[in-house]
């Protein structure tokens, strides 16, 4: 089986699963982006199971901070608990974090005098950088998804959040697609020959092209503006990317082709959603500026 036909397959069996996560079920019987959220936290944990795994991999002498890195599956929750309101909850959430930040750093002293080296500044920064790029665009996600301004449930029963959010991935998907074919058979000028050399500016333009059509062309069914859906389109097309070319940088530095194995055709994890990563925090940012309803 080729590698288009692995990623196909997998695209055929991964999206209704991530969208039914998107939906979830009515809002009696669960709070409103319960199940996108458990899907965001169990992304954000396997991709940094996935990241911590590639760097002590290749640099044996580090050992990622455990309980910083899961930082990382914590920041979405928090997110979802505060959008929701649930004050009690979430002030022993966050002392429960201040805890486990304090246990980290004093098992970076334990581990330093036990192994007789000193490492705590890999162990510790590995581990921030992976809590931060993963726990707090994970929790943009989170926050994206419950936006809401009363334009869309007319359309979905939902809030606008939803609207947005499957806007965002018709777009990024749809630049994907773009780039991946128009770059393969257009391609001349590398976007970054230190990064990626096999991406094109010629396929970067045509996916933020064809993913802004996109954009546009669901705007109208999800109750959207389309001149928003114009700047939400050019903007996720972009960022997501950046995304990519920034995920490239991570894994370029780690000599490494992929992050993991778990999706055929598409790598690990970070391979597949490092787009969507950057997309979704940007079009949240711009949902604060930018009018929702038609």
């Amino acid at each position: 089986m080729s590698d288009l036909h692995k990623r196909v397959l997998t695209a055929l069996i991964g999206i209704p699963v991530f969208l039914l996560a998107l939906v979830g079920p009515p809002h009696a019987v669960l709070p409103e982006g319960s199940t996108w959220t458990a899907l965001v936290m169990l992304l954000s944990l396997l991709g940094a199971v996935e990241m911590l795994s590639a760097v002590e991999r290749q640099q044996p002498e580090v050992r990622v901070n455990r309980l910083l890195a899961m930082l990382a599956v914590y920041l979405p929750f928090d997110a979802w608990l505060s959008v929701h309101e649930q004050a009690v909850f979430l002030m022993t959430a966050r002392s429960t974090v201040v805890v486990a930040l304090l246990m980290a750093f004093g098992w970076e002293v334990w581990q330093a005098e036990r192994r007789g080296r000193l490492a705590v500044w890999q162990n510790v920064g590995y581990g921030a950088l992976i809590a931060l790029y993963l726990g707090m665009l994970f929790s943009a996600w989170v926050r994206l998804r419950v936006v809401d301004t009363g334009c869309a449930r007319s359309a979905l029963g939902q809030s606008d959040g939803l609207s947005l959010v499957l806007m965002t991935c018709a777009a990024v998907w749809a630049c994907d697609t773009a780039a991946y074919f128009v770059g393969r058979r257009y391609g001349r000028r590398p976007m970054s020959r230190l990064l990626s050399p096999h991406k094109s500016w010629e396929g970067g333009v045509a996916g933020v092209l064809l993913g802004t059509g996109a954009a546009l062309l669901v705007s109208v069914p999800l109750s959207l503006s389309p001149l928003s859906a114009l700047v939400f389109g050019i903007a996720a097309t972009a960022a997501g990317q950046a995304g990519d070319l920034f995920e490239s940088a991570l894994k370029r530095e780690l000599q490494v082709k992929d992050f993991g194995g778990l999706l055929p055709g598409h790598g690990g994890v970070m391979d597949r959603f490092d787009s969507l990563l950057f997309a979704l925090p940007v079009v949240y940012l711009l949902s604060h500026f930018l009018p929702i309803c038609p």
